[in-house]
C-alpha cells in the first residue's frame, strides 16, 4: 500500500469519527449551538467554495492542458457531477415527502435542515424524517468518502485540501444531523450510534475508489472534474442559502469575513502545494 493511499484512509477515518460530534452537543445550550453552528457553516462555505473553484476545477483543467482529456469533456463531466447530486437530492425529498404524507406531517422532509428549523413533534416510534436523515446521510458520506480517495489518487496535498474542506462541511452537519434523528424519535445515543455506523460508508467509497485507481489509471482524470461539480453543487445549494437566511448587516459582515478566511486557507494550500 502506497503513502497516498494511506493518507486516503487516514483522512476518511478522521472525518468519519465527526459522527461523534452529536456527543459534544448534548451538554451545550441551543444558543451556543447556533453560535458554533454559525462560525462553522461561515467557515465551511469558504473552504468549499475555495477547494472548487481553486483545487479541483483547475486541476481538471491542467489535465485539458496535458492532453489526458478534453476540455469539451471537463465541461461536461463538471455538469454531470451536479446533476448526480441533484438527482440524488430530489430522490431523497420526493421518497422523504411521500412518508411524511403518510404521517401528516411534511414539515421535516429536507433532511439537511437546521435543527432550529426542525418543528416536529414525534408521536410514536421513528418518524419518516429519521429514516431519511440517515439514508441521506449515507449518500453524503459515500460521496465525500469518494472524494477523499479520487483526490488522493492525483496527489497528497490534494486529499489534504479536499479533507479540510469536508471536515468543515461535515461538523455543522453533524450537529443538525443528530438533532433531527433525536426529534424524529432516536435517544441521544442512540441518534450518535446510527450516525456513526453510516459515517463508515465513507470507508467503502474511498477504498472502491483506490482500488479502482489502482487498476484504472485514468480514473483521476474523470474523477476530478465530477468531484469539482459535486462540490460547488453542495456548496452552492446546502450552505450558501443557510448563510442567505442571515438579515443581521453585522452578522452577514462576519459571515464573509469566516467564508473568506475559509478561501484563503485554500488559497495557501494551493500554493504551497
Amino acid at each position: 500500500m502506497d503513502s497516498n493511499a494511506i493518507y486516503a484512509l487516514l483522512s476518511v477515518s478522521l472525518v468519519s469519527v465527526l459522527a461523534l460530534a452529536g456527543l459534544l452537543a448534548i451538554p451545550v445550550k441551543p444558543a451556543y449551538m447556533r453560535r458554533i453552528i454559525f462560525v462553522l457553516v461561515s467557515l465551511a462555505t469558504g473552504t468549499m467554495l475555495g477547494n472548487a473553484i481553486v483545487h479541483l476545477i483547475p486541476e481538471s483543467f491542467e489535465f485539458a492542458d496535458k492532453g489526458l482529456i478534453a476540455g469539451t469533456t471537463v465541461s461536461i463531466l463538471i455538469l454531470a457531477g451536479m446533476t448526480f447530486c441533484f438527482v440524488m437530492e430530489k430522490v431523497l425529498k420526493l421518497h422523504c415527502h411521500h412518508g411524511a404524507e403518510h404521517t401528516h406531517d411534511d414539515k421535516d422532509c429536507d433532511a439537511h435542515q437546521d435543527d432550529e428549523d426542525d418543528n416536529h413533534v414525534h408521536l410514536h416510534g421513528i418518524h419518516p424524517t429519521g429514516h431519511m436523515s440517515l439514508i441521506s446521510h449515507m449518500v453524503d458520506n459515500l460521496t465525500d468518502g469518494m472524494l477523499i480517495g479520487s483526490m488522493y489518487l492525483v496527489s497528497i496535498p490534494a486529499g489534504v485540501a479536499v479533507t479540510l474542506a469536508i471536515l468543515m462541511h461535515e461538523l455543522p452537519m453533524e450537529f443538525g444531523t443528530f438533532g433531527v434523528l433525536v426529534k424524529a424519535g432516536f435517544t441521544k445515543k442512540g441518534a450518535v450510534l446510527v450516525n456513526l455506523s453510516s459515517a463508515g460508508v465513507a470507508l467503502i467509497g474511498t477504498i472502491l475508489v483506490l482500488v479502482l485507481g489502482s487498476t484504472v489509471k485514468a480514473l483521476p482524470v474523470y474523477l476530478t472534474p465530477i468531484c469539482g461539480g459535486m462540490v460547488l453543487y453542495i456548496t452552492m445549494t446546502s450552505l450558501v442559502p443557510r448563510m442567505l437566511k442571515e438579515t443581521n448587516p453585522a452578522r452577514s459582515l462576519l459571515q464573509i469575513a469566516i467564508a473568506s478566511l475559509g478561501v484563503i486557507v485554500m488559497v495557501l494550500l494551493k500554493i504551497y502545494e
